[in-house]
C-alpha cells in the first residue's frame, strides 16, 4: 500500500483513475460483476441521498424516452405472467410506423401503446407477431378481448352499412 494516510492513498488513487481511466474502468467492471449485491446496494444508496436532485433529470428521461420505458414495463408485465416472447423498442417503432402512427382499431393519431392481439392474461405471447398499436381508449375498452371479439364489437356498436 503506498501510504499508511487514509487521505493521501485515496487522492493517490483518484490520480492512478485519471492517468489510467481503461484499466480502472475494466476493474470496476470486474468488480461489479463479482459484487452484484454490493453495487446494488450502493446505487440504491445513492439515490436515496440524491433523490431530490436525481428526480427532475428522471422525469425527464420518462417524457422523451417514452417509448423505451413503455417497453421496459410492458416486458416486465410479460414476465410476472409468465408469457413466452419478446420485442425490442426497435421493432415496436418499426411496427408503429407500419401502421403509420395510427390506432390499429380506431385510426386516431394519438399517444399508442402496444395492444396484445390475444390477451396475456388468455395465454397470448409477448413477441411483436402478437402487438398492434392502440390508442388508450381502445386499448382500455378492449379488456380481455381478443382482436377479432373487439373488432367484431367494434362493427355491431356502428350498426349495419347504410347504402
Amino acid at each position: 500500500m503506498p501510504y499508511k494516510d487514509v487521505d493521501r492513498r485515496r487522492e493517490y488513487a483518484r490520480e492512478w483513475i485519471r492517468t489510467n481511466p481503461a484499466k480502472a474502468r475494466e476493474a470496476m467492471r470486474r468488480w461489479r460483476e463479482r459484487h452484484p449485491s454490493e453495487h446494488a446496494a450502493s446505487n440504491r444508496a445513492y439515490y436515496e441521498r440524491h433523490k431530490q436532485e436525481l428526480a427532475p433529470y428522471f422525469a425527464q428521461y420518462r417524457r422523451e424516452h417514452r417509448d423505451v420505458r413503455q417497453g421496459i414495463h410492458a416486458r416486465r408485465r410479460a414476465r410476472k405472467l409468465g408469457a413466452i416472447g419478446s420485442y425490442t423498442t426497435a421493432e415496436w417503432i418499426e411496427l408503429v410506423q407500419r401502421w403509420n402512427w395510427t390506432c390499429a382499431y380506431c385510426g386516431e393519431r394519438d399517444a399508442l401503446e402496444p395492444d396484445h392481439r390475444i390477451p396475456l392474461a388468455r395465454g397470448g405471447s409477448n413477441s411483436i407477431e402478437n402487438i398492434l398499436p392502440a390508442c388508450r381508449h381502445c386499448n382500455q375498452r378492449k379488456g380481455l378481448l381478443t382482436e377479432e371479439e373487439f373488432r367484431a364489437r367494434l362493427a355491431a356498436e356502428r350498426g349495419p352499412l347504410e347504402l
